[in-house]
C-alpha cells in the first residue's frame, strides 16, 4: 500500500469537500434556467480543484477524464437551442461527469486514510 504524507491528505479532504460542492452547483445550473454568473462561479471553481488536484498525482488519470467530461458536458450545454431546457445529451454527459467526480472522490478518501496512518 502507497501511503501519503499529512499534507496530501489534507489536500485531498478539501478537495473532496469542495467536489461535492462544484456537484451541488452544477445540479442547481442544470435543473434551473441557465445563469451565466452561476455557470463562471462554477468554472472559476473548477479551475481551483484543478490546482488542487494537481498536488495529488495519483489523481492524474481520472482528473484527466473528469476535464474531458467537463469540456463535452460543457459544450452540449453551449450548443441547447432552449437553454432552459437539459436534453438527453446532457444529461449522458452529465451521468458519466457525475460518475467521474465520484471516482475522483474515492481516491482522496485512499489519500486522507493513507495520510492518517502516517502521521500517527
Amino acid at each position: 500500500m502507497i501511503s501519503h504524507s499529512p499534507e496530501q491528505a489534507a489536500v485531498a479532504a478539501e478537495l473532496a469537500r469542495q467536489l461535492t460542492e462544484y456537484e451541488d452547483g452544477l445540479r442547481t445550473l442544470l435543473q434551473g434556467r441557465w445563469d451565466p454568473e452561476l455557470y463562471r462561479a462554477l468554472s472559476n471553481r473548477f479551475d481551483e480543484l484543478q490546482m488542487k488536484a494537481s498536488a495529488l498525482p495519483l489523481l492524474s488519470a481520472s482528473w484527466t477524464e473528469l476535464l474531458i467530461t467537463r469540456v463535452e458536458l460543457t459544450h452540449a450545454l453551449w450548443t441547447l437551442t432552449a437553454p432552459c431546457r437539459v436534453n438527453g445529451r446532457v444529461v449522458a454527459y452529465h451521468a458519466r461527469h457525475q460518475l467521474l467526480i465520484d471516482e475522483v472522490r474515492r481516491q482522496c478518501g485512499e489519500y486522507m486514510a493513507t495520510g492518517e496512518r502516517v502521521s500517527l
